[in-house]
Order: structure tokens, then C-alpha cells, then sequence
């Protein structure tokens, strides 16, 4: 039985009353409500400023505080995690990678580690120069993040590569296009049947070379960086202290919530230009048909789902609208902001938000950490 079979089948398998997509999607309201209404309290009664550091001096303290609040991000996400990563994907028999507990371990080292690390190249920077020069140091740490998705991914999350392709343990990989634009590439991932491989690929470098691809990077660089502006010019946040770190990072979170509500759209109207310009590619719309759909099983599982649900937590239409979409005569048109939503996540590292591992697509799933699922 191939890969594709087992992949179909185990959608068609016998499952709890609530669906999996339905059960990931409480699960990251619930992870991402936490965080934004933690956030929202913390800000509301001044709670950084309080309790840490106001100090702009150098202290042997400062890597320890910071530390500190990495672990602690830690200990407030691992319930979550442990749902998403291991509990959901047993109790619908999906697969899990292997040796869970060592592979999340992994990922949130890695992952808090990264945080840490840019957070202290902000403090130097804003004690040094500034908050406008920390700003543009936060600029350089979205711009190293694009360039650097593919070795982070195998850092945190036990991506590897096998000759052209990535290799992953985690079925909803699904890899992408990386890179800064420019210099960027098509990456596909191995374990998919040869027609869906090049479904893929000729897809994807569509996007790519039709520009969508580009848009979509400069578009989530631009909310990276506005986000930082915002907390470190013109909310209380700052960069040469603790406290003020950790007020723009709890700043950032909100601003990370306000892009999961408004920059879907813009995902969602470039996914149906790219399955338009796939087929002006040369894709036959049977083989395109049964790539979205072994792609809708593997990650979501949800061929379909309401207008409102979607509008509100998904940057990819549902299969039933991406399918009902390539009969309509008058579809956009490419180049569009592709993958903008999933990609600003990913950037908001630099600016030290906390909801990039909070999502119903990711949440627990560390393989999805730095390259987030897409379409």
C-alpha cells in the first residue's frame, strides 16, 4: 500500500465525535487565548515594570532574567504542547514522531535559546544606540530568519535533508519555498508519490517566479518590523532594559493576535491564484485535485468547514472552495502576498512574540516551528 493509501485510509478511519481539524482548532483558541489574555493583564497592571529590572546598567543579572522568563514560557506553553503533540495525534491515530518527550525537548531548547539569543542582541543594541537603532537590529533579525528557515527547521525540529528534499517525521511537513527572495528556492519533501511531488513543485515555483512568493516575505518582513517599531517607539516598551523587553514582547503578542485576524485574507486569495496559476502551468486539474486532496488529509483533514470559522482562523481555503475555485471563470491572478499569515508568525521570534507555536497548525508540533504548514 503506498503512502498516499495509508494517508487517505486513516482520514476514512473510525474517529472521536469531534473532528481532528476541529479539535486542533480548540486547541489553539485555547493556546493562543491564554497567551493574549496573560499578555493583556500583564500590561494592564504594569506587572514587567514591577517586577523586573528597569535598570539601562549592565548586570550579571540581565542573562539570568531573561532566562528566567524563556523557562517560564516554557512551563506556560508544555500543556499545550503535550495536547497538540502527543494526545490529539494518538487519540485520532495519526502519526507522531518518535521519542516525543526527546524531539519537544528538543524544540523548545532550541526555540527559547533563539529567543534569549535575540532578545540580548536587542538589549545591547538599545543600551548602545537606542531604541530607533534597536528597531533596525530588529529589522536585521527578521531578514537572518528568511534567510535562515531551512537551518533553523533542522535545528529545532529534526528536519534533515535527503538529497534535494527534507525529510521529516511529522506528516503535515509539507516544506516550501526558502530563502531570501532573490536567492530563494523551491524545497519539496520526500515521502510523496511522484505526481504530487511535481504537483507541488511546479505550484510552488509558480508563486515563486510569478512573484506572489516575494510579496508575501516583504509583507511579513514589513509587519516584523512595524510590530518592533510599535512597541519600542511608541508603546512603553523599550530595548535597554529587562522590564522594557519584556513589555514590548508582551505588546508584540497582541500585535502577533491582530495579524492572526487580518492577515489571512491575504493568504487565502493568494492560495486560489496559485492553484489557478498551476494549472496554466501545464497541471492537469485531475492531478492538481488529487495532490490538494492527499495534502488536505495529511494536515487538516477538513475538506470543508464554515465561512466564518475559516474567515476568522484559516489562511488556506477549505478544499471544498479551493476546488469550487477552479471552475469560476474570474480568479485572481498572481502575484499575490503568498503565505504572508504563516510566515509573519515565524518572524515574530524577532520581535519577541509568544503566539508562533501557539496556533491550532503547530501548537506542540516542533517540526512546524520554523516552517509552518501551508497550501
Amino acid at each position: 500500500m503506498s503512502f498516499s493509501d495509508r494517508t487517505l485510509g486513516s482520514s476514512r478511519r473510525r474517529s472521536p465525535a469531534t473532528s481532528y481539524a476541529r479539535a486542533r482548532l480548540r486547541l489553539g483558541i485555547a493556546c493562543v487565548g491564554t497567551f493574549v489574555v496573560l499578555a493583556a493583564s500583564l500590561l494592564a497592571t504594569d506587572a514587567p515594570r514591577r517586577l523586573l529590572p528597569e535598570s539601562t546598567a549592565w548586570s550579571p543579572t540581565d542573562v539570568g532574567w531573561l532566562l528566567a522568563l524563556a523557562g517560564l514560557y516554557v512551563v506556560l506553553s508544555a500543556p499545550f504542547d503535550l495536547v497538540g503533540g502527543r494526545l490529539l495525534e494518538s487519540r485520532y491515530g495519526r502519526q507522531s514522531p518518535g521519542r516525543y518527550a526527546r524531539a519537544w525537548a528538543r524544540g523548545v531548547a532550541v526555540h527559547a535559546a533563539a529567543l534569549v539569543g535575540m532578545a540580548l542582541v536587542l538589549l545591547v543594541i538599545g543600551r548602545a544606540g537606542g531604541d530607533d537603532l534597536a528597531v533596525a537590529a530588529a529589522a536585521g533579525l527578521a531578514l537572518a530568519l528568511v534567510a535562515g528557515q531551512e537551518r533553523i527547521a533542522r535545528t529545532i525540529g529534526g528536519v534533515r535533508r535527503d538529497g534535494a528534499r527534507l525529510v521529516s517525521d511529522e506528516r503535515a511537513f509539507v516544506g516550501g519555498v526558502l530563502g531570501l527572495p532573490g536567492r530563494d528556492r523551491t524545497v519539496a519533501v520526500a515521502g510523496y508519490d511522484d505526481e504530487t511531488a511535481e504537483v507541488q513543485l511546479l505550484r510552488r515555483e509558480a508563486m515563486r517566479r510569478g512573484g506572489s512568493r516575494a510579496a508575501g516575505v516583504v509583507l511579513a518582513v514589513s509587519w516584523s518590523v512595524g510590530t518592533s517599531a510599535l512597541t519600542l517607539l511608541v508603546l512603553p516598551g523599550s530595548a535597554d532594559s529587562v522590564a522594557g523587553l519584556a513589555t514590548a514582547s508582551l505588546w508584540a503578542t497582541l500585535l502577533s493576535f491582530a495579524g492572526l485576524l487580518l492577515l489571512p485574507s491575504l493568504s487565502r486569495q493568494a492560495v486560489l491564484a496559485g492553484d489557478r496559476a498551476a494549472l496554466e502551468a501545464g497541471i492537469s486539474r485531475a492531478a492538481l485535485e488529487r495532490a490538494l486532496r492527499l495534502l488536505d488529509a495529511r494536515q487538516e483533514d477538513e475538506p470543508s468547514r464554515g465561512a466564518l470559522v475559516e474567515v476568522v482562523f484559516h489562511p488556506v481555503p477549505a478544499l471544498d472552495r479551493r476546488l469550487a475555485a477552479l471552475s469560476r471563470p474570474h480568479v485572481d491572478r498572481l502575484p499575490r502576498p503568498w503565505n504572508t499569515a504563516r510566515l509573519a508568525l515565524y518572524l515574530s521570534w524577532g520581535s519577541l512574540g509568544l503566539l508562533s507555536r501557539a496556533v491550532h497548525c503547530n501548537c506542540g508540533r516542533p517540526a512546524l516551528w520554523a516552517i509552518l504548514p501551508g497550501d
